[in-house]
């Protein structure tokens, strides 16, 4: 059997974050994939300087009405609406409950009730399938399916922290992501997987907006929208007043609102498969839910 080479190898960035974990539902994870040629456009690395050189902040949980931040946000997803069409974007909504009920019947010692210590000394298998399947599962397919004329090479980029050091993500996954590349005969290869600190690349930053703006959309929470500040504040419901402002401003953007529309969307529930979910109905509730603030 002879093969032809591909015609051209592309480079592309793929950066990866998660929303909500455990009891804080929804639990959700992204990759967001972005060709090096975009992300490195004269554009992006202008906000990349601003972010690296502490000119802005990022960060969605933190929002609250701040107007500082606030502009942060909107410059960032406004410039990023002006690439969207380029990049891809995987989400997958998961639910563990019945995957550590099944992980306890096993009796090993990581599935028993420790505390912090004795946590932080075993492997607990439940969370490394969390960590390493699904994350697998969002790359593979944003890297698969670009034809048999393209050979694509990959860096996924992850924000640092505590449980994926503990896990060894960067080279779980760069292993087990080519190792299947090359099982399914696809032509995709992952050159580096990288834990990056926050506030150090803006593509890492976009994922951990892009999610936020999603779960607030998965969410769905009704409001009054005729309320003052200081009444929303006493109601303890200021931040995600404001928060839903903001993303009916960001939808308003046609671009913006056509990439989300268009993100490939999959819910788990500890079951054998994925199951692809058009999250067009989602968005298309929540605009409902607004009407009238997306009316006028």
């Amino acid at each position: 059997m002879s093969l032809s080479p591909p015609l051209k190898t592309e480079i592309m960035n793929i950066f990866f974050d998660e929303s909500g974990q455990n009891s804080d539902r929804p639990s959700t994870m992204g990759g967001l994939l972005i060709p090096e040629s975009v992300y490195n456009s004269k554009e992006i690395m202008e906000l990349n300087e601003k972010l690296t050189g502490k000119q802005m902040t990022l960060h969605w949980t933190n929002y609250t009405g701040d107007g500082k931040l606030r502009e942060n946000i909107l410059e960032t997803i406004n410039i990023f609406s002006g690439i969207a069409r380029y990049c891809k974007m995987n989400v997958i909504n998961y639910n563990r409950s019945s995957l550590d009920w099944r992980y306890k019947l096993s009796g090993d010692e990581g599935s028993k009730k420790l505390n912090k210590r004795e946590k932080q000394k075993v492997l607990n298998y439940a969370t490394l399938m969390v960590y390493t399947k699904i994350p697998e599962r969002i790359f593979y397919g944003l890297l698969r399916h670009f034809g048999k004329d393209v050979y694509i090479k990959s860096k996924i980029f992850i924000e640092r922290e505590g449980k994926y050091e503990k896990y060894n993500l960067e080279t779980r996954l760069k292993d087990n992501l080519n190792t299947q590349s090359l099982y399914r005969a696809e032509q995709f290869w992952v050159t580096n997987c990288k834990m990056v600190n926050k506030g150090e690349m803006i593509g890492v930053e976009l994922v951990d907006l892009l999610l936020g703006i999603i779960r607030l959309i998965l969410t769905n929470k009704p409001l009054p929208m005729d309320l003052s500040i200081e009444e929303y504040s006493k109601r303890e419901l200021k931040g995600v007043y404001m928060k839903t402002q903001l993303v009916i401003e960001l939808l308003k953007n046609p671009d913006f609102y056509d990439f989300i529309r268009g993100i490939k969307y999959y819910e788990w529930d500890s079951n054998k498969q994925l199951y692809e979910v058009t999250f067009g109905d989602y968005l298309d509730l929540f605009m409902a839910n607004y009407y009238k603030a997306f009316k006028s």
